[in-house]
């Protein structure tokens, strides 16, 4: 009998000890929890040009998609001064055509995980503009070619190129990575982390201005329209209204700044707008500073306005996801969201 038993025993080890082990496996733990995304820093080159009439072409491409891709969530892009003058230090050619023996070594000097380089040239009476993606640490390489008629501008073409390579880098960049790494919206992420959480109340009051030529004009609030739409999405409650109504309807934190955007440049019918937003995060009552945050974006357009606005829409969603961040960490820390340390005691407690 004592034998029977000691076998029946054994039997149930057998069986629930694989389960055990799958449950108990901290690698099974790590594929339940989301990937976190790390930005992948990318360095473009001048793209290299032979279309007479227009030597600067190939740095005019490269900026334009400079500023396509820069402020987009996920990509980090080294300064472009700053990379030309340590490629000059180095006797390194800044140019669409520099050799894949010098991709990696590059790469290396400027911190890129991924280099972006390109030619523009005309074969008969159309215009090919193409672009090389090279892993920097993988040698791995992808390429590929937008065209079009030479006489019907080359901004459209710009364009084009520049939001195929973003979706180009977003889609399969993490392939020419030398480890794998993750491009995904972080959004999900921090909203699942926030969820369960009793979030505070929230006003957002940015002012946004445009310098121009002529005095500086207010624009429509995109930087404060993007931190709304983002807090929103995670859970938060938005509250619009003087301070009055702010005490009123018990709003806890404010989110407040400035920003400001400018025309930085004109490449063919494109227009470039540089935008800086800084916030601060303060205690409705108390006036404590709890968070601040700055970003500088670009962004691209025909219209100056919609550039500038461009800019400031990126600036503010990065912003946000940084302001979500510091809540899941607030969080994480056994803080509430609306305070970043413990309570102070206050006269006569």
């Amino acid at each position: 009998m004592k034998r029977f038993i000691l076998l029946l025993l054994l039997a149930a080890i057998t069986i629930f000890a694989g389960p055990l082990r799958a449950l108990a496996d901290p690698k099974n733990d790590a594929a339940e929890k989301p990937k976190t995304r790390a930005p992948v820093t990318i360095a473009i080159l001048d793209f290299a040009a032979n279309t007479p009439g227009d030597p600067e072409l190939g740095k005019q491409v490269s900026e334009v998609l400079a500023a396509t891709l820069s402020g987009e969530d996920g990509f980090t892009l080294v300064d472009r001064a700053s990379m030309s003058h340590t490629l000059a230090e180095h006797e390194l050619n800044l140019t669409g055509l520099v050799s894949p023996e010098q991709t990696v070594k590059i790469g290396k000097l400027v911190g890129a995980k991924i280099l972006i380089t390109g030619k523009i040239f005309l074969v008969d009476k159309q215009l090919y503009l193409t672009a090389k993606l090279v892993g920097t640490e993988t040698s791995i390489l992808d390429g590929f070619i937008i065209k079009g008629d030479k006489d019907a501008g080359i901004g459209e073409l710009m364009t084009q190129l520049g939001q195929k390579v973003a979706e180009h880098v977003r889609k399969e960049g993490p392939r020419l990575l030398a480890s794998p790494d993750t491009m995904d919206d972080p959004l999900p992420g921090l909203k699942k982390a926030l969820a369960g959480h009793k979030l505070p109340k929230i006003a957002v009051n940015i002012l946004e201005r445009h310098i121009t030529t002529t005095p500086m004009t207010r624009l429509d609030p995109a930087a404060e329209t993007e931190i709304r739409m983002v807090l929103k999405d995670a859970g938060f409650t938005i509250f619009e209204g003087d301070e009055k109504a702010q005490a009123e309807n018990g709003v806890a934190l404010v989110v407040s700044g400035a920003a400001v955007s400018e025309f930085a440049a004109r490449i063919a019918n494109l227009i470039s707008c540089s935008g800086r937003l800084e916030i601060k995060i303060t205690d409705r009552k108390t006036g404590e500073v709890l968070y601040s945050d700055r970003e500088t974006t670009r962004g691209v357009d025909l219209a100056e306005n919609i550039a500038a606005k461009s800019a400031l829409q990126k600036a503010g969603h990065i912003v946000a996801i940084r302001i979500l961040r510091h809540f899941e960490q607030t969080f994480a820390n056994g803080k509430g969201a609306d305070e970043s340390k413990k309570k102070k005691p206050q006269a006569g407690e």
